[in-house]
């Protein structure tokens, strides 16, 4: 007799559920009779029952389970609770459905990827409970920065796990984050965008002394309008109507504190008219009117000396 499982969901998602499915069963002593792909129902229903009452118990591994076609209604009485010496695991990219009657479904454990928050605010949170979860102690700026580094969850989750490794025990906080979770590049682009917005000049400048060495100046000035974004529609609109704003544009949580950060040290019109500059720009680097690295650093300049830097 067999017990089936279904892990219905595919990618990255799916691999973790399958992988931590495995170790569960192997700690309740069941062993990897190996992986197939596709298959006949028959064919492993009988692979159930063909097994002696003092056999070993294990589990079979079916990839590709969509290629099983639908559930035979007649098989259903062969179908076990997870006592059963058999386990079938049968990964589907997706809630198979109708392909299981009623009946076959109430005897099916099914394993789904958890559902993950849409909007950042509560991504966050979502973060910060798993972190509580599995006793890793993660500050709030720190999981704001992690929703931030990446919209796949499972890479979240993957960098959660390495950084509670490294921190034994020490909270996690965005300092860590920076170091470990954003590779050279990423961290000197993100220093960059923090010094502009809270108007740092030596720290701009230090840095961009490093990035101009790029190739191309278009990837920052696009990270640098995309950070300041939200900057200019909460200094044009009202409070209220600026926070629906922010939901619209699905504007993180770090992303929304630098804003507010480049609205105290800046006028909103000196980050309007830098938003503009940045879409002129870019507008010239995919024509003939390029000006380069040299045209950003003295748009840059202008705003943080000239154009409404506050300090």
């Amino acid at each position: 007799m067999s017990h089936l499982k279904i892990i219905a969901s595919g990618g990255a998602s799916g691999r973790r559920i399958l992988a931590e499915e495995l170790e569960a069963l192997k700690m309740k002593g069941r062993e990897h009779a190996g992986t197939r792909e596709g298959g006949e129902w028959r064919e492993i229903i009988a692979a159930g029952r063909a097994m002696g009452l003092f056999a070993s118990r294990r589990v079979t591994v079916v990839e590709s389970a969509e290629l099983l076609g639908p559930f035979p209604a007649e098989l259903v009485e062969h179908l076990e609770d997870e006592d059963a010496p058999e386990a079938v695991l049968l990964v589907y990219e997706k809630d198979p459905g109708k392909a299981f009657p009623p009946e076959a479904r109430k005897k099916i454990a099914m394993l789904k990827a958890e559902s993950v928050p849409f909007w950042s605010s509560q991504r966050k949170k979502w973060l910060l409970g798993l972190a509580a979860k599995q006793g890793i102690s993660l500050a709030d700026e720190a999981a704001a920065l992690l929703v931030e580094l990446t919209e796949d969850p499972e890479e979240v989750r993957a960098e959660l796990a390495s950084l509670g490794i490294y921190a034994d025990g020490a909270r996690v906080d965005a300092d860590m984050v920076r170091r470990l979770s954003y590779d050279e590049g990423r961290n000197l682009v993100l220093k960059f965008l923090d010094s502009f917005c809270q108007a740092r000049a030596a720290e701009v400048l230090a840095v961009f002394e490093r990035l101009k060495g790029e190739p191309s100046v278009l990837p920052l000035l696009t990270a640098l309008y995309n950070r300041i974004r939200p900057a200019v529609y909460l200094g044009v609109f009202p409070q209220a109507e600026a926070e629906r704003v922010m939901v619209a544009l699905e504007v993180k949580d770090y992303a929304l504190k630098m804003a507010r950060e480049a609205l105290r040290n800046y006028r909103p019109e000196a980050l309007s008219d830098m938003a503009l500059g940045l879409l002129s720009l870019s507008w010239g680097e995919k024509t003939s009117y390029a000006e380069g690295w040299p045209g950003f650093e003295a748009l840059v300049m202008r705003c943080m000396a000239g154009a409404g830097a506050k300090k």
